[in-house]
């Protein structure tokens, strides 16, 4: 199936802004199915799924043309994000700073999650979580969902020399149909379109370990300045200085 079930345009909310009942219970329909959810996140229009089997993240690095590497879960809530990690004052700071908002924090994962869990179903070779809430009001939506958070993974163009994040719906769309049409039985899939925030990627930062030592990955719309001052106490607002796109 190359066409997607549902395709919910930016107009398609309700007075709040938030996804219509009936369309959040198609939309919870094909992540059941194992099925793929595209959506605005706040960089870029991204790939959502339930992690439940290795072959969505087969799928999802076949679809999107990336490496073998970890994906990270979009959450709708700090609260919900304490379920599934180990407690760390840090991380935990990080996200108060910065969320909602363009940031991966890369924590160690709960006890009670199983190491199959994170080696296979997100390929994390650590025992670690990548960890996002999001601008976007709709991957939060759909990330709270079901009782699993949701995969965020990008769509982006590749060209010679490198690769750009999407940010507007009809490029994406045409894309992942495109891309999903040349997976063998193809899955389910469902289309939402909404307002990319940032111009620029998230910034990653990993936790390492209990020490309240970290390092950041990627610098990206939340300066490298903010996180040291986050880190150190001194965040003043959750908010990064970048200022937001118009675009989608």
């Amino acid at each position: 199936m190359s066409e997607p079930s549902l395709i919910v345009h930016r107009h398609e909310r309700d007075p709040e802004g938030n996804l219509l009942p009936d369309d959040l219970a198609e939309i919870r329909r094909v992540l059941q199915d194992q099925g793929f959810v595209m959506l605005p996140s706040d960089t870029a229009y991204s790939v959502a799924a339930w992690p439940r089997t290795s072959q969505t993240r087969t799928q999802i690095n076949e679809m999107l043309r990336r490496a073998n590497e970890p994906l990270s879960l979009a959450f709708p809530s700090v609260a919900v994000v304490q379920r599934w990690t180990t407690p760390n004052d840090l991380a935990d700071r990080l996200l108060e700073c910065f969320t909602p908002g363009p940031i991966t924090v890369v924590r160690s994962a709960s006890r009670l999650i199983p190491a199959d869990f994170t080696r296979e179903l997100i390929g994390s070779q650590n025992h670690t979580i990548g960890v996002r809430i999001t601008d976007s009001a709709e991957e939060r939506q759909v990330a709270g969902a079901g009782a699993s958070p949701v995969t965020t993974v990008p769509v982006q163009y590749v060209k010679p020399g490198g690769r750009s994040p999407v940010t507007s719906f009809q490029d994406a769309l045409a894309i992942f149909r495109e891309r999903i049409a040349a997976i063998d039985r193809a899955p389910s899939w469902c289309a939402i379109e909404g307002t990319i925030q940032y111009s620029i990627t998230s910034t990653v930062v990993e936790i390492l370990g209990e020490s309240g030592s970290y390092n950041i990955k990627r610098e990206g719309a939340i300066p490298e300045a903010d996180i040291h001052a986050c880190a150190a106490r001194r965040c003043q607002s959750g908010s990064p200085d970048n200022e937001p796109t118009n675009g989608s």
